[in-house]
């Protein structure tokens, strides 16, 4: 029994890390491109947000759901970044709603003192053809796709990572 619970915990951390270690860009063919930069989604308020009501900033659309462990170890570095660069940077935080419900998700918001504009994603989620998380869109200033990659690099990586994207879009 020892043994197993080790040999299942090894590779739970060994998932884990990779997890953290590796994040690969995805391609996106032209039509999710022209998905991403029209992309309307609806807020747990029910309010419409688009991605041209953030035209002027670089936008993280990041995609997760509450049971992704490199999902959430992120998001206090991903909103330190936006209060590091509130005029330049906002991340649109999306629930596909693959397993969490609806209550789940509010129960987390409501938990967690985040800036980000949290909204539904099922539909982009489905015309990007996620198949795992995290999952991060980046869209220029000027509501141009700039890049899709999958997985995490960690939280100080990613802090870095992310701000040279800003730094080089302001």
């Amino acid at each position: 029994m020892a043994f197993r619970l080790f040999t299942f915990s090894t590779l739970f951390l060994l998932v884990l890390s990779a997890s953290f270690a590796n994040a690969q860009d995805s391609s996106l063919d032209d039509e999710q491109k022209a998905a991403v930069e029209s992309a309307v989604f609806t807020d747990w308020d029910g309010n419409e947000v688009s991605v041209s009501d953030f035209e002027g900033k670089t936008i993280m659309i990041d995609f997760w759901e509450t049971w992704c462990s490199p999902c959430i170890a992120v998001m206090p570095t991903l909103n330190k970044l936006m209060d590091d660069y509130s005029d330049d940077f906002v991340v649109v935080a999306v629930s596909p709603g693959w397993s969490d419900t609806e209550d789940v998700v509010r129960r987390f918001i409501d938990a967690h003192d985040y800036n980000f504009v949290f909204v539904h994603g099922d539909e982009l989620a489905t015309k990007l053809q996620i198949r795992g998380l995290p999952y991060k869109v980046f869209v220029n200033p000027d509501g141009t796709f700039n890049k899709a990659e999958t997985g995490s690099r960690g939280p100080e990586r990613e802090y870095n990572t992310i701000s040279e994207l800003i730094e080089a879009n302001r």
